[in-house]
């Protein structure tokens, strides 16, 4: 009788069993029937798109781009939230610049930036965001800062230059992302925390930093599909653990350096000294000492390592398809040679300078060429320019540093639909 119970129990037990397997299995079916005409993204039930996003995380724009190729707004759904992605340039428009106040970053978007970008302008909202951009562009268009950044900039472009001159000298192949990602790095941490990074160099060496911030960069990225972020973040694991860490050697770096730049101005203030660095930290120092300011160590450190995130990758990806073109497109790159020969030979007469001569078998000679080269340069003089102008402004066109802006739309029926915008060059 107990063995018979025991067989009827099984059974019963394997039946059910079999019954929610066939439901579920008729409820995905019939989930993906509803699709079968669905112009964007396929999505499953409760994951939504995000296999086919995950699948697709390499190649995350082009796959955009396939879909809006054919739709000028696509839906993709998620877990917990849904993207809505246009490429209409009348709505890109009516987004950005007609309705902006409209269509904020939201909560969500801080929430899964904060720990990098703190509350910086790029994760701001409302007056919070006005406040910096006003004090930002005030103090981006003062001369001292020009003219600190352009110096800066040309020297690290002429250092590049003798690394690459070099490598073609010894006939060795490079990595021109990688150089460029190392010199924008270099460049924008000196013109933002005014300190020496070091990592462009010809046998790259490692940075701790820079490990840390691209460590950082990525994983905050990745949680826009990564469902399970918050409970990694929880438990300590996976990529969370790595966040933390990288994000603790980011900011160990950046309030040593706010400390040690706050006690050199104290110094300089006390023996009279007013030559001060024209850095942006050290500016926003400055500013922070003014009774009404509310700026602390933390939004120092928001304010720069914002800076750096918009100047370091941006330039470096730019400039980067600009050097594909111009290798692909040579009858551009000739002319522009001819403009900047043109330009160098002007601005040599106007310096009353002779040109150094040089010979491409001679490493030396050939540097001191670029050298002198970009002496001539200067923030006016590049207004001259007008080829390389137009070609930079085709490149960003055809590949935008930033091809996604995300917002979130105040009078969505849902609190949790956010507006993502995919302004596509294609």
């Amino acid at each position: 009788m107990e063995n018979l119970n025991h067989i009827s129990s099984t059974s019963t037990g394997f039946s059910l069993g079999l019954a929610l397997v066939c439901v579920f299995l008729s409820w995905i079916l019939v989930h993906r029937w509803g699709q079968r005409n669905s112009k964007g993204p396929k999505t499953w039930p409760v994951v939504g798109s995000a296999i086919e996003q995950l699948m697709n995380y390499d190649r995350m724009h082009d796959w955009l781009v396939e879909y809006l190729s054919k739709e000028r707004t696509v839906v993709v759904r998620m877990p917990f939230a849904s993207y809505t992605y246009i490429a209409d340039p009348v709505n890109v428009e009516y987004v950005l610049k007609t309705n902006f106040p409209n269509y904020p970053k939201g909560e969500v978007y801080h929430s899964y930036m904060e720990v990098l970008l703190g509350d910086g302008i790029f994760n701001a909202d409302g007056e919070t965001w006005k406040q910096q951009r006003k004090t930002a562009s005030f103090e981006f268009a003062s001369k001292n800062l020009r003219d600190f950044s352009t110096v800066v900039f040309r020297d690290y472009a002429l250092k590049l230059s003798n690394i690459l001159s070099q490598a073609s000298y010894c006939g060795h192949e490079v990595d021109i992302q990688e150089l460029l990602m190392r010199m924008t790095l270099d460049s924008i941490c000196k013109v933002g925390f005014g300190v020496e990074i070091g990592t462009l160099s010809i046998d790259l060496p490692e940075n701790s930093f820079a490990r840390a911030f691209d460590t950082a960069n990525i994983i905050v990225t990745l949680r826009f599909i990564d469902p399970l972020w918050r409970i990694k973040r929880f438990l300590h694991v996976g990529s969370e653990a790595l966040l933390k860490q990288s994000i603790q050697q980011i900011d160990d770096f950046t309030y040593s350096v706010i400390s040690k730049r706050k006690f050199e101005i104290k110094e300089a203030c006390i023996s009279g000294n007013m030559n001060i660095k024209h850095d942006i930290l050290s500016r926003f120092i400055k500013l922070s000492e003014d009774p009404n300011s509310n700026l602390n160590d933390k939004n120092l450190r928001d304010i720069v390592l914002n800076f750096v995130i918009a100047g370091r990758d941006t330039t470096a990806t730019t400039l980067s398809w600009f050097i594909y073109l111009m290798i692909t497109h040579p009858h551009v790159s000739q002319r522009l040679y001819l403009e900047l020969k043109a330009f160098e030979e002007e601005r040599a007469k106007e310096e009353h300078v002779p040109l150094v001569q040089y010979d491409l078998q001679d490493i030396q000679s050939f540097n001191e060429r670029v050298s002198q080269f970009s002496s001539l340069m200067n923030y006016d003089s590049l207004g001259r320019l007008s080829y390389l102008y137009a070609a930079i402004t085709e490149t960003l066109r055809l590949y935008p540093a930033v091809p996604q802006v995300i917002g979130n739309n105040q009078f969505s029926v849902s609190n949790h639909s956010q507006i993502p915008f995919l302004v596509s060059s294609h």
